[in-house]
Parts: structure tokens; sequence; C-alpha cells
């Protein structure tokens, strides 16, 4: 029973689950930098988690990574200031969502 205890939380933090906005989408896989990094796309938006740990020192380069992985498995580019607070979007060294746009 102790083992379970210990044992389930682990498991369920080395999931990653997209934003309820975001459930139901396909998720692509990408590599930056040596950080795996999952990625959906709902129409305007896109979401990218980070699935690996990083170190304190290696957190501030993260929401760049996850930007960059964005570009990767879309196609598309990040709009510029478009994932933080001001839009209700969220960006952090694990989870970064913004606004994406595409060229035809």
């Amino acid at each position: 029973m102790r083992i379970a205890l210990v044992l389930v939380p682990l498991l369920l933090a080395a999931c990653a689950s997209p934003s309820p906005e975001f459930i139901g989408t396909p998720e692509t896989r990408v590599t930056v930098e040596g950080t795996r990094i999952a990625v959906y796309r709902r129409g305007e938006h896109a979401q990218a988690i980070r699935l690996d740990r990083a170190s304190r020192s290696e957190q501030a380069l993260m929401p760049a990574r996850l930007r960059h992985a964005i570009t990767i498995a879309t196609g598309c580019t990040v709009v510029a200031g478009s994932e933080g607070p001001q839009l209700g979007l969220l960006a952090d060294s694990g989870v970064l969502t913004a606004r994406i746009a595409c060229t035809p």
C-alpha cells in the first residue's frame, strides 16, 4: 500500500496532459536542444509541454525552447507577445500556450 502511495503520484507527474481547451487534439512530440516537448494545436493556438526535468539553470531557457517546439510541430510562427497572462494564456518553464500565425 505504501508503495502505491509513492508510485501513483510519480506516474501521474510523468504524464503530459494538455489544458482543457486542447483535449482531443493530436499530440506531436519534438526534441529541442535535448528537451522532449509535446505540442498540441487547436486553430490559431498551440500549447507546448516540457516532458523532461529541467535544472534550475535550464528553466530560463525553456520558454524559447517551447516556442521553437511549437514552430517545428505546427509549421507556424508564434505571435510575438501572445503568450502571457495579459491574454489569458500561460507561460512558464514547463508549459507555454500561445497564438500562432500560419502562412498559407
